[in-house]
């Protein structure tokens, strides 16, 4: 059996879509009730042969398209689908707790591949072809789905992505989760996780910065910083790249330089560096006060934040994410980055597919 699948769905009818597709967040509570908040009515829904399917998103001037399959969890646990961040296990839990109790859609999970022939060939000639799915979604992205049927080529197209190196791009506790409640099964052979499989250069990276809570003493922190690395203040925020991190605190913008030489895999990212030498060795917050790291998308306006961190004399480091190669080395060298390390956009809507 095949580790990539066609798969039998019911898929969401066109004049159903706009008022039952939602956008799929990625911050379920740990009590996991009503995670992805969709409403599942079964007249929204029509039966779907067994199939593939094209799925692009589409904003302005940006297309990210992938092909829609069933992976199986056996190929998860092997390893032949690899992640590279860590999960926190209450999560996981909560996504377990969620699923036993409710038949909703299922969430994609977006995995990342280096496309072959036929993958490029599929994507092109199908979107020369009427889709059986056209619709806004949420985000702004308009939401198109072209149904691949049972044919050799198709079959073709899931052994070609069933050959690849699979790197999971978002959904790693829902990975995670799926691969529990198979083992809790006993390992049935036929489980599956349904995913959307992009080319490597197929989503858009970014990272999260890193907020540390007020007051900071910028003296302090810059004597911390200026032990190891290169700290310059600038006239501006400068623009973050591997090797090279921003920072924002008492009003002035600083360029962080870390030394070129660093370890390979995880501990040598920028995220992994800055909270070893850095995040872990500052001072304790003031009497009455708790000191707390949050991780912030780096798509969140600099005009909101720069406000806040005045008032509450916070510190902001900003960071570029990694490079996708780098990803894959962690993945392939059985390691994890730190939690909140990147993102991928876009996620896949919730709700286009219930499974049948």
């Amino acid at each position: 059996m095949t580790d990539v699948r066609l798969f039998p769905a019911r898929l969401v009818r066109q004049d159903w879509a706009r008022r039952t597709v939602t956008a799929m967040s990625d911050s379920q509570d740990e009590s996991g009730v009503d995670l992805y908040q969709v409403a599942v009515d079964p007249a929204a829904y029509q039966d779907s042969p067994v199939a593939l399917y094209v799925y692009r998103q589409t904003r302005g001037d940006a297309t990210y398209t992938g092909i829609v399959c069933d992976v199986a969890v056996q190929a998860i646990a092997d390893g032949r689908v690899r992640g590279h961040e860590a999960v926190h296990q209450l999560r996981v839990d909560a996504l377990i707790w969620h699923h036993a109790r409710t038949d909703g859609p299922p969430a994609l999970v977006s995995l990342l591949h280096h496309a072959g022939p036929e993958f490029r060939r599929a994507v092109a000639g199908a979107q020369q072809t009427e889709p059986v799915l056209d619709f806004a979604g949420p985000g702004g992205f308009q939401q198109t789905l072209w149904r691949l049927d049972d044919s050799p080529a198709t079959r073709a197209l899931a052994d070609e992505v069933a050959a690849a190196e699979l790197y999971i791009a978002d959904g790693h506790h829902r990975v995670a989760a799926a691969l529990e409640e198979w083992r809790l099964a006993d390992k049935p052979p036929g489980a599956g996780l349904l995913c959307v499989v992009h080319p490597m250069d197929g989503l858009s990276l970014s990272s999260f910065h890193r907020w540390v809570s007020g007051p900071v003493d910028v003296v302090r922190l810059l004597e911390l910083l200026d032990r190891e690395f290169d700290v310059l203040e600038v006239a501006e925020q400068p623009a973050p790249s591997v090797g090279s991190m921003g920072l924002y605190a008492g009003s002035h913008w600083y360029e962080i330089r870390l030394p070129a030489t660093r370890p390979a895999g995880a501990a040598g990212l920028d995220v992994t560096i800055l909270q070893s030498h850095v995040l872990d060795r500052l001072d304790p917050a003031p009497p009455g006060r708790v000191r707390t790291i949050d991780t912030i998308p780096a798509a969140t306006p600099l005009d909101e934040l720069l406000p806040r961190c005045d008032f509450d004399r916070a510190a902001l480091f900003t960071l570029a994410p990694p490079p996708a190669e780098t990803l894959i080395e962690v993945a392939d060298a059985g390691q994890v980055m730190p939690p909140k390390t990147t993102y991928f956009q876009p996620k896949p809507a919730a709700g286009i597919f219930l499974r049948r």
